[in-house]
């Protein structure tokens, strides 16, 4: 069951998520750097794997957007989906939160803190994401299935 956020039959969704996710992640280990070695490019390197992160999960976004709206879902799936959607948005707004509180000071307390905060919103966002598509087969095409049955 997918919705009709598609590009060729696959679900758009799915190709975007990995970017932000590692782009996200990565801000943190960045940060984890720069709190080790004390410098200052890790911090930089921090932002700009945040906004990148972020514009990345805004096009994410979208896409999933549709396919909550338009994909086949029990009530049980919908609730998942909703719950998925509301962290991840929080999750976007927190990193986005991080972005701008590091423009100018790259090392940051309120945004490093942001995103370590963002990092465990993102957690439970895609812990969410992989109930839809491992337990619901959501985003999971006809096609898909027919194959594994083979």
């Amino acid at each position: 069951m997918q919705g009709k956020a598609t590009f060729r039959g696959h679900p758009v969704h799915l190709m975007l998520i990995p970017f932000p996710v590692a782009f996200w992640t990565g801000a943190l280990f960045t940060d984890v750097a720069g709190a080790f070695s004390h410098d200052g490019f890790y911090f930089r390197m921090s932002v700009v794997l945040v906004m990148m992160g972020t514009i990345g999960a805004v096009l994410a976004s979208v896409a999933g957007y549709v396919d909550y709206r338009t994909a086949p879902m029990s009530a049980k799936a919908r609730g998942v989906a909703a719950g998925h959607m509301w962290w991840s948005l929080a999750a976007l707004a927190v990193f986005a939160f991080a972005w701008f509180a590091r423009a100018a000071i790259f090392a940051s307390p309120a945004g490093i803190a942001a995103t370590v905060a963002g990092a465990v919103l993102l957690f439970v966002a895609g812990y969410l994401g992989s109930e839809l598509a491992n337990r619901y087969r959501i985003g999971i095409g006809e096609d898909d299935r027919a194959k594994r049955r083979r």
